[in-house]
């Protein structure tokens, strides 16, 4: 009995896992004065629509599962209140994240492919505070498009590399 008990905790765990492993955590753009609508499905029915609540300074983040070419589905929730609404959500210039490079000298890599294995597109040789928006997910890592002096550049951005909090930084 001891034993299945030990099998059914691990199967959990496992699973658990896996079910983080394909999940990106994701900041709406504290700045952002829009709507944010929830559809039912890619350019379904709307099954709601938020915006920031600037007042209790109660931001939004999203935690996607999965996407499409133009949306990502997940769940919308506010930081402090945990209120929440699941469904797509139309991709957008005010879905992004942080990067972690605090450290003075600590570069940040954006890579061709979701692996640290796979070619540097792109260095960035400081600490940036700009939100850079995410254009897709894999697997934890996220696409990232940045304004970097006057040029778009775009990458992979790894999972230790990412914050997705709007109110301090990830160290």
């Amino acid at each position: 009995m001891n034993q299945l008990f030990a099998f059914v905790l691990l199967i959990a765990s496992v699973v658990h896992f896996r079910t983080s492993e394909t999940t990106s955590e994701l900041l709406i753009d504290p700045e952002y004065k829009g709507n944010i609508t929830i559809y039912d499905q890619p350019s379904g029915k709307v099954i709601a629509a938020v915006k920031q609540n600037f007042d209790e300074e109660d931001f939004l983040f999203l935690t996607a599962t999965k996407q499409t070419t133009d949306f990502f589905y997940g769940t919308l929730e506010y930081s402090i209140s945990g209120k929440q609404g699941k469904g797509w959500i139309k991709k957008g210039k005010f879905i992004g994240i942080y990067a972690r490079n605090y450290d003075a000298g600590k570069t940040l890599s954006l890579y061709a492919e979701p692996r640290k294995s796979s070619k540097t597109t792109f260095t960035i040789q400081n600490y940036d505070n700009r939100l850079y928006q995410v254009t897709s997910i894999n697997k934890g890592w996220v696409y990232v498009k940045v304004e970097h002096q006057g040029k778009i550049k775009q990458g992979w951005l790894a999972p230790d590399m990412q914050c997705a909090n709007a109110y301090s930084t990830c160290n």
